[in-house]
């Protein structure tokens, strides 16, 4: 991509003024979109991996609009109680439900003459996907109860982690909702795509830390810093923050080596495949469907080694240079580590893309109790429910937080409430 130096200009005071970090022509291309589209009325889509940022390119297109002194309301889609979602969205008046006693504005009345971003629009129902459809086409909308057509001008900037390409084909994403909605689309890289920008982006939050709680930043040996680049990053920039910051808390030395810096890096197996009964590639797991299951067996192996540190219990010689979620995968080779338990089976739920229904998995860690061979075996649902209940416990019941620690969308953590009654 070639920019001119006014254009170099422009993008770099966005980016000191939005908290933007980076030199990649992936991430410049994606800003220089943005500043393009923003003076025209059009829709845009912003698509990228969890914790790439998309939430700043709708305060971009805002800012640089004509739109710029009305309001810009950002709506977690994928956070709105899916009872309420069109009441939340549209409005209501009173009576159109129990508990209705007043009308309400939604958010596209809230927003009239300004924009409105819809975070994580894939999480949206059918139904609801329709009428938004009309607003795009004719700025008409109901209130929930009413028949009174009424009017709204807004700006809709949409964002998604998920592929609506294959949402489309599988029948949970409108086609006419898509295109209506990517007139102009922005793709925010992940951090893997823009590896020129790892190793500043490190050094920056290093400092950011050191300042913020006066201590001296830290730095890493040369191993460390190759390991750095070949990671997956699968949390993206988000991720990178709370390593630097874990790092600087818990580590008493500065420089750390690549054995310090992988305590701090979960291991994700990027090829998780579902039961060998289908060969469709659909049923391959998502990445944020991965990196749940692995945090939750992490964390509660974690939680075991704990235990057995207070019982004075020791750890077997074949696992002590392993993290528990680097002992349940196979070695580069493709080869099975010696305390790997491979037996996991994974029925796929068709009406939850963003869920993962698991009939049994064998533990990734030994069963300290017995021999180093024999497995412990616990459903996954049970260690699913265990770590929302800790989620929630850590985060005194806030669901948004345990939601987002968990790595799942607020609509998921309330259905997984009441699916275990916690």
């Amino acid at each position: 991509m070639q920019l001119d130096m006014d254009n170099k200009e422009e993008i770099l005071k966005v980016e000191r003024q939005f908290g933007i970090f980076g030199r990649s022509p992936l991430l410049l291309e994606a800003i220089n979109t943005a500043l393009q589209a923003a003076p025209y009325d059009v829709s845009v889509l912003v698509s990228g991996e969890n914790g790439v940022g998309k939430e700043v390119y709708h305060k971009i297109l805002h800012q640089y609009s004509r739109r710029r002194s009305g309001k810009c309301i950002a709506v977690n889609c994928g956070g709105l109680p899916e009872g309420t979602i069109d009441s939340e969205l549209f409005g209501h008046v009173k009576g159109a439900y129990t508990g209705a006693v007043n009308d309400r504005k939604g958010y596209f009345e809230e927003a009239d003459g300004g924009t409105i971003f819809l975070d994580e629009v894939g999480e949206l129902p059918l139904a609801t996907q329709a009428r938004l459809l009309r607003i795009l086409e004719s700025g008409e909308y109901y209130r929930m109860g009413s028949s009174e057509v009424r009017k709204t001008d807004v700006r809709i900037v949409a964002a998604t982690n998920v592929d609506l390409q294959k949402a489309i084909r599988k029948g949970t994403f409108r086609e006419d909702l898509y295109y209506r909605l990517a007139t102009i689309t922005i793709h925010v890289p992940s951090l893997r795509e823009r590896p020129e920008d790892i190793f500043s982006m490190f050094r920056m939050f290093a400092n950011e830390v050191a300042t913020r709680y006066q201590m001296p930043p830290i730095l890493l040996t040369d191993d460390a810093r190759r390991k750095l680049l070949a990671y997956h990053w699968p949390g993206n920039v988000r991720q990178m923050k709370h390593v630097v910051e874990e790092i600087s808390i818990v580590e008493e030395k500065r420089e750390i080596d690549v054995e310090t810096l992988m305590k701090h890096l979960p291991v994700f197996d990027e090829h998780v495949i579902l039961s060998d009964e289908t060969n469709d590639e659909s049923q391959t797991f998502r990445t944020g469907e991965k990196q749940m299951l692995y945090q939750m067996i992490f964390r509660l192996s974690n939680e075991l080694e704990e235990v057995r540190k207070k019982l004075g219990l020791s750890t077997p010689a074949s696992a002590t240079h392993r993290s528990p979620v680097q002992r349940a995968l196979p070695d580069e080779t493709g080869g099975v580590k010696p305390d790997y338990v491979p037996a996991v089976t994974i029925p796929r739920k068709e009406d939850d893309v963003e869920d993962v229904e698991v009939e049994e998995i064998s533990s990734p860690y030994t069963d300290y109790r017995t021999e180093p061979s024999s497995p412990s075996v616990r459903p996954l649902a049970e260690m699913e429910k265990e770590a929302i209940r800790r989620a929630l416990e850590h985060n005194h019941g806030n669901k948004r937080q345990a939601a987002i620690d968990l790595g799942i969308s607020e609509r998921t953590i309330h259905r997984k409430i009441q699916e275990y009654n916690l």
